[in-house]
């Protein structure tokens, strides 16, 4: 049952004294609500009664409404839409025809939205759960200032790293989430002394890629957290228990920084100016990370979770629990195959760049001759830049780790080769590789078993590239 004295059904409380006609629902268990269609059917049927409104304004960045704010519109009423940029689907401020004036932003408006929390209710907050604010800060600190080649840390390594953590029967993560409403928003308004705070290319509208930030300790971290304790009027059984024993070597492991070095790899072009960009003066907005590891499920509806696991292959079966176990389960296998990669072509690079310093340049003959093609595939795969900019590409070097190392099956290949043809002459002969992957997803794979072709073609060949350049011939 949802909490009288929570934070939500205050607002309801408010709203209500403030004259809105405030609708509640009963519902049974922790499965869906059908708040979305009990939305929709509220904006139709007053969308048919005289005098009702005049203009709907939706908040909800959910393409599920497209339909019904089309019939609103249809019925003579105007149609607004606010939401969060981050949460909102491209369709809802792209399409023309089913809103009547701008997207509202609402971090356009936090400033007039935002009322400050006096200390005193802050204070009672604070000793919601097991772990106080101070316990919370000092356990970040540790983990940020514990890493050994970087300064500025992932949000995704630090809630792993919080999650790992146990305290009584909860852990770090669920406590944070529970009473200070996420990492982001602890880290911004609790913990603002402690902690600087950077997002990827602030205001631009990201659609399903990059939600993380990144996060460094501020100055003397000792003092600040000092001032924290003796701010803390008092600590529960359980974080007394977890104090005595905690040690932050107890919990870091040696992949604990995972996704930090992996995009500070993405930097690393064989010197130092890599981590220098990501720990020192420069510009951190401008860094995007990897956006599909990166992806937070948590924040997405069961339609759109469903849509990635087709477009990964992965079955579409299950609650958002399941789905989101799922695609986590994919994101690790997707992030040891980069890291995998990137530690070969820097290899590569090394052995490369020491055989140039032991090979004698040939002398000029004044003539510009073009390499042959194998000589550019080696450049590219020891990482030289000015190769990258050539149109030769070599599909060795998208080979996916995951496929299998045995020779290809031909009826495998023969029936992917069909259903790729059937689907580019249904396309009129061309096709994006996304749709071509969303077909693949839809049937079956050779042996009619219960995979898709996508998934038959991952194992076998890696990826649709691999499997393409193989088949040149056709």
């Amino acid at each position: 049952e949802t909490d009288p004295n929570s934070i939500r059904m205050r607002m309801f409380r408010e709203m209500a004294n403030a004259n809105y006609d405030v609708h509640m629902m009963q519902t049974v268990g922790q499965g869906e609500k059908c708040v979305d269609i009990q939305l929709a059917v509220e904006m139709l049927h007053y969308a048919t009664v005289p005098n009702a409104y005049d203009v709907a304004i939706l908040l909800s960045g959910d393409k599920d409404f497209v339909p019904a704010l089309v019939r609103t519109r249809q019925k003579g009423k105007q149609v607004c839409i606010s939401s969060m940029r981050a949460g909102c689907n491209r369709v809802l401020y792209e399409s023309p025809h089913i809103r009547d004036y701008d997207v509202v932003w609402l971090e356009n408006c936090l400033d007039e939205l935002i009322i400050p929390i006096p200390p005193e209710e802050r204070s009672r907050r604070d000793r919601a759960g097991y772990a106080s604010s101070f316990t919370m800060m000092r356990v970040v600190r540790d983990f940020v200032n514990a890493a050994p080649d970087h300064e500025w840390i992932s949000s995704r390594d630090i809630g792993q790293y919080l999650k790992s953590i146990d305290i009584a029967d909860s852990n770090m993560l669920e406590e944070l989430k529970q009473y200070y409403k996420g990492l982001r928003t602890f880290l911004m308004e609790r913990a603002c002394n402690l902690f600087d705070v950077k997002f990827p290319e602030a205001g631009a509208i990201r659609g399903r890629g990059e939600f993380s930030f990144w996060v460094r300790v501020k100055g003397d971290s000792d003092d600040t957290l000092l001032t924290e304790f003796k701010r803390t009027q008092f600590f529960t059984k359980e974080e007394k228990e977890f104090l005595e024993s905690y040690r932050k070597e107890k919990y870091i492991e040696h992949d604990s920084y995972q996704r930090t070095t992996m995009a500070a790899n993405d930097f690393d072009s064989g010197d130092s100016n890599g981590m220098e960009e990501l720990g020192g003066d420069s510009e951190l907005d401008s860094f995007d990370g990897i956006s599909s590891p990166a992806l937070n499920y948590s924040q997405l509806t069961v339609v759109r979770l469903k849509d990635i696991c087709r477009e990964k292959g992965l079955p579409t079966s299950g609650l958002k629990a399941v789905l989101i176990d799922r695609l986590e389960h994919d994101r690790e296998i997707e992030c040891e195959i980069i890291e995998k990669q990137r530690r070969e072509t820097r290899e590569a690079s090394m052995r490369s760049n020491r055989a140039a310093k032991k090979t004698p340049r040939p002398k000029s003959t004044g003539m510009a001759t073009r390499p042959p093609l194998s000589s550019v595939a080696d450049s590219i795969q020891t990482g030289n830049i000015y190769s990258q900019a050539l149109p030769q590409m070599d599909a060795a070097r998208y080979r996916d780790p995951r496929a299998s190392s045995a020779p290809a099956d031909p009826a495998v290949a023969a029936h992917l080769e069909a259903l790729i043809k059937e689907y580019l002459t249904a396309s009129g002969g061309s096709a994006g590789t996304r749709d071509i992957g969303r077909y693949l997803a839809a049937n079956g794979d050779s042996h009619k078993g219960n995979r898709s072709a996508l998934t038959e073609l991952k194992e076998a060949h890696g990826s649709l590239l691999t499997f393409i350049h193989l088949r040149e011939d056709v």
